[in-house]
Order: structure tokens, then sequence, then C-alpha cells
């Protein structure tokens, strides 16, 4: 049912997509290719800017910004590249060299390639992504989709239940599963957070827990199973109104 929903979202999306471009001047057709071609940056920044990394805030900073470079460049192309086959299908799929001449003398619409709209339309369709996954893990909770990650060279696949926190250590994050096994892991414990979802809370700069296994034993104490775990006074009230 997850995966139906989301390839349905994700359709949704395309046609989203094409409504919106088709006041380009566009015919149905040409408006649902056109608008395919923003499925990958919409993929893309949906699954890649959780991953930046802000332990340092001017390293997340840098690499949203490539990330958000990479993402205009690849719709650039791929849209040049629709924009050139719709033109060349209008020519009657001429292949003269009068016909090519006119093909790529004819512009793409500014609206089309505006980078702030690009970005506008891409973030919209990820951000819809996201809240999808969000609302299916809330509310279908046996729907949850498992995280694999890496831990000490091989690769580890554990279903969100599965885990009781996170925690950061330095330069690597530890994450510690129901069945007593704790997993090195280099991805930041705020990149988990985001890959995690609404079921885990923060309750300090160095633990994320498992609301469903967490217990608030005292205004800064939260007991994990037989672990207690420190809350920082930054978290202490909201987390009341969390696990209380």
């Amino acid at each position: 049912m997850r995966t139906l929903v989301t390839i349905l979202y994700w359709i949704l999306s395309v046609v989203i997509a094409a409504l919106v471009v088709s006041s380009a001047g566009y015919t149905f057709l040409e408006s649902l290719l056109m608008g395919t071609m923003f499925l990958p940056g919409a993929l893309g920044a949906k699954y890649l800017l959780p991953k930046v990394s802000f332990r340092k805030r001017s390293d997340g900073i840098q690499g949203v910004i490539y990330i958000v470079l990479a993402i205009l460049v690849l719709e650039y192309l791929l849209i040049l590249a629709a924009n050139t086959y719709i033109h060349y299908q209008r020519l009657g799929g001429n292949g003269s060299a009068s016909n090519y001449y006119q093909m790529h003398e004819m512009p793409l619409p500014s609206m089309i390639v505006n980078p702030l709209f690009i970005t506008i339309l891409v973030s919209i369709l990820a951000i819809g992504g996201s809240l999808i996954d969000r609302w299916l893990t809330l509310k279908h909770p046996e729907l949850e989709t498992p995280v694999t990650f890496c831990s000490m060279r091989k690769k580890v696949t554990l279903l969100p239940s599965e885990i009781l926190y996170v925690e950061s250590c330095d330069t690597e994050v530890i994450v510690h599963s129901t069945d007593g096994r704790s997993l090195n892991n280099r991805t930041g414990i705020s990149q988990w957070e985001a890959l995690l979802g609404p079921g885990f809370v923060r309750i300090h700069r160095a633990f994320l827990v498992n609301s469903k296994y967490a217990k608030l034993e005292s205004q800064d104490t939260v007991s994990v199973g037989d672990t207690k775990l420190p809350v920082s006074r930054k978290y202490q009230k909201s987390l009341k109104d969390i696990l209380s």
C-alpha cells in the first residue's frame, strides 16, 4: 500500500507540473512530457537534502547550495532536451538541415527556464513527497519503510520500530537497536532525525529517541528500555507534551 500511495503521488505530481507548464503554450501531451522533466529534480531534493549534515553549519550550507545548483543544472538540461524534442515533432519529425536550424531557433518559454520557477516547483513537489511519507508513517506505522545504512563496512537494514535511540559520539553516531546491538555509523544525528521522521524525538544534541519506547522519568531524564538518557533544557517543555 505504501508503494502504491507513493507512486500515485508522483504521478499526480507530474500532472500538476504539466498543468502549470501548459500556460507556456504546450499541448496536453507536450505538457505531460515537460512536467515529467521536473520529477528527477523533485526526487533528488527529497532524498538528498535530508542527508546534508549540519554538524558544521558552513559545510551544511555549502552542501545545500551544491545540491540545489546540481538540481538546477539537471533540470535545465532535461527541459532543454524535452523542448527540443517537442519542437522537432512540431516540425513533423523532419531532420533536414533547414528544419534543424528552425528547431534550434525556437526559444524556451522564459517561465520554464526561470531558476526561481524551477526551484519553487521542484520544492513543492519534494515537500509534498516528504509530507506523504510522514502521513503514512503516522497513520499506518505497519507500513514503515526499512532504513539501510553502513556499519563497520557492512550494510545493515532495520525497521524504524527496531531502533531504540540514536546517540551522537564525536565523529560517529551509534544506532541502538531493540535486539541489543550498537551499530556505528557516520551519518549525522540531524540527518537521522530527518530520515526517521516524526516517530523519533530529539531530547538532547546527542540523543534521538524512539517515542514508542521512551518514558519520561523526570524533567531532565528519559528512560529507553533499561537505559536512562539526559534531557537538555532546550527540549524539556516540548518533550513533556509529546511523551505525556
